[in-house]
Order: C-alpha cells, then structure tokens, then sequence
C-alpha cells in the first residue's frame, strides 16, 4: 500500500515538474515571438524606405547597415524560437502537418494563453474567427475597441497560406469546403463570378477639399457572390479546424480540462474529426491520440 502511495507521489511530482517546464517555454515563447515580430516590422519598415530612395535614385548608408543588423537579429529570434516549439506540449502533432513551418505555428503559438482560452469558441474570438449572431466576421469600427487579437487573425491568415501551398490534409480539407459552399451558394439562387466580373456600383465620396468624387466600383449584389468570397469562407473554416485542433492536443497534454467542439455538443453535429487524422507526416517524437469524452471521429 505505502509503495502504491509512493509511485502516485512520485508521479505527481513528475507532472508538476513538467508542466513547470512548460510553462517556463511558453513564457519565453510568447516573449521571443512578440520581439520577432516587432523587429519584423522594423525590418519591413527598413526595406520599404530603402525601395523609395531607390526610386529617388538615393542611397543611405545608415539604413542600410540597420537593415543587415535588423535582419541578423530576426534569424537569431527565429532559431530561439524554433528551439523552444521543440519543447512545447502539441509539437508532435503540429511537426506532422505539411505547411506548418516553425516560423509560421511560432507566430500563432506564441501569442495564444491556452488557461484563458478554455473553450474553443474563446480561441476563435480571441484570434479574430468567431462570427456575430448575424453570422457575419468581426469587423473594425472606427472608435470601437477591437474584440480579438488583430495580430493573432493575421498569423493564422499567413499560416493558412502556407497550409494551402504544402497541400495536405488541410488543403483537401479546405477544397471539400470550398465545393459544398459553392453548391450551397448556387442552391440559394446565387451566381459565383470572378472579382473582375461583379457588378458595378458608382460611390460618391467626399474628398478633403470639399468636392465629390463619384467613382465606380465593383460590388458583391444581392444574387451575386465573388469565387474570392467563396475562397475566403473556406479558408476560415479551414483555419477554424486547425486552431480547434490546437487547442485540443494543447490543452490536453497540458493537463487541462477539455471539452467537446461547440457543434458537437450544443448542435449535435456527427462530423468531428479528430486532430491526428489530419496529420501528414510521420512523428519527430511519439505522439498519442487526442481523445475527447463523448466524442466520435466521423469517417
């Protein structure tokens, strides 16, 4: 009995060690991503003053050394970081995904608080992928403070890319979608053209000086809906997929509460899938199956 209490103790203090080196990567993380990203706004800044004097047939000496030191730093903070997603909680899952480079999932790790995002759904309004009850995404309004991470929607928005390029199973994940709300789109009566294709709408607007300007511009009508449009939805649907897989492999191996996708359990949807059934790649280290209570993949 007391050898049984022994090896409990011994393997709660295994876990709370864990975890406290978890914790201490994440922190660091999320500290070296929000530097990277600052220095690569410096960078960008850099070379976009660079293509100006370019233009002007100028050159600037200082900013150029600025730009090869600016430049030197970011790939240092891209190693560090790279080190550090090693060590973190959903590596073995995301390391088997075509697309996700450690510079992109960094960027999106990075500036996630996985304790506070204790539902899906509160990481998908915190990275910008919720919509209002209209259905519609979040907007910006002039005065109003932002409701989710600016920085976070346009990490996800980057990686996405990438997910889309490699081709993998979020790729056919997004061209499965793309098709059914194309169907569904044409179902509802509406006609699926190209951006150059939309009808024309003339705008007046006010310019400074007091004069209006009228000006023609294409817009989406009432039957009318742009492919751009269609790629988009299918794109955040897509994103949203990825980002509730995060979410599950890291909060479990985190050792916290977990629970089922919002469909699953308020809408009685039957069209989970699990997250490792998206995986493309073998593992770099042993992973497990994420299992979630009262959950079922679909086939």
């Amino acid at each position: 009995m007391k050898t049984k209490q022994n090896n409990a103790d011994i393997e709660e203090k295994k876990q709370e060690e864990k975890q406290e080196k978890e914790q201490k990567v994440l922190n660091t993380l999320g500290v070296a991503v929000d530097t990277g990203l600052m220095i690569e706004n410096a960078r960008v800044r850099l070379q976009v003053r660079q293509s100006h004097l370019k233009l002007q047939k100028r050159k600037d000496p200082v900013a150029d050394k600025l730009l090869k030191a600016v430049g030197g730093l970011e790939e240092d903070i891209d190693k560090i970081v790279a080190d550090l997603l090693n060590e973190h909680p959903a590596y073995p899952w995301f390391s088997q995904i075509k697309g996700v480079g450690k510079e992109n999932i960094g960027k999106v790790i990075g500036l996630i608080d996985i304790e506070k995002a204790d539902t899906i759904s509160s990481l998908w309004k915190f990275a910008g992928y919720a919509v209002d009850p209209d259905g519609h995404a979040p907007r910006r309004v002039k005065g109003k403070k932002l409701e989710y991470n600016a920085r976070l929607r346009t990490m996800c928005w980057r990686m996405a890319s990438s997910l889309l390029r490699a081709k993998g199973s979020y790729y056919k994940y997004y061209l499965s979608q793309k098709k059914l709300l194309e169907i569904r789109k044409k179902n509802e009566g509406f006609s699926i053209v190209p951006a150059s294709k939309l009808p024309r709408k003339k705008i007046a607007k006010r310019g400074s000086d007091g004069a209006v300007q009228v000006k023609d511009k294409r817009e989406e009508s009432k039957n009318v809906i742009s492919e751009g449009h269609i790629h988009n939805m299918a794109l955040r649907k897509m994103i949203k997929l990825f980002l509730s897989h995060l979410w599950l492999v890291w909060r479990e191996e985190a050792g916290l509460p977990l629970t089922k996708p919002y469909a699953i359990d308020k809408m009685k949807h039957n069209s989970f899938i699990p997250p490792y059934e998206m995986v493309d790649k073998k593992a770099k280290t042993k992973a497990k199956a994420t299992k979630v209570k009262g959950t079922k993949a679909s086939k």
